[in-house]
């Protein structure tokens, strides 16, 4: 005779649960610290999200078609984040099962974030050897001057 597995009602998580993790999800900045996920299927394919955002912020410019396919993957990526989102909502999930949507979703969230920022051209990985060079300078040039108002002080 099969024993079946029998679930119970804690196994769940309880609607209090359920109203916190929707919450959580709408806070600004939920997205901080989570890892972008390295591959995401969407209509039934295969993306490598991770290695695409890193190729969009070390590329000085996008063309127009760049720009044109990167906002209908942040339409895509949206479409699967509310659809998470919704069965975070309305579906029987165990308290495993909230936590993966919970931060399924918020890498998602993510995602969509550093996309745009990177279609805009607003996200910049790192400065110029010369902008770096001209910092140092104004760094100097100041300890320069606060040192020296600091004798005329004495």
């Amino acid at each position: 005779m099969a024993v079946k597995e029998q679930t119970r009602l804690d196994d769940f998580i309880s609607l209090e649960e359920r109203e916190h993790l929707l919450s959580e999800l709408h806070r600004f900045l939920v997205w901080v610290g989570e890892k972008i996920p390295d591959e995401i299927k969407v209509n039934g394919e295969t993306i490598k999200l991770s290695e695409l955002i890193w190729r969009c912020i070390h590329k000085k410019e996008l063309s127009e078609q760049e720009k044109e396919r990167m906002m209908e993957l942040v339409r895509m990526l949206e479409t699967k984040e509310k659809y998470d989102e919704e069965v975070l909502k309305k579906a029987s999930l165990s308290h495993e099962e909230a936590k993966r949507l919970y931060h399924e979703s918020a890498a998602l969230i993510r995602a969509i974030m550093d996309i745009r920022e990177c279609e805009t051209g607003r996200v910049k990985l790192k400065e110029s050897t010369e902008e770096v060079r001209q910092k140092i300078e104004d760094a100097k040039r100041w300890l320069g001057f606060l040192k020296g108002v600091g004798r005329k002080n004495i």
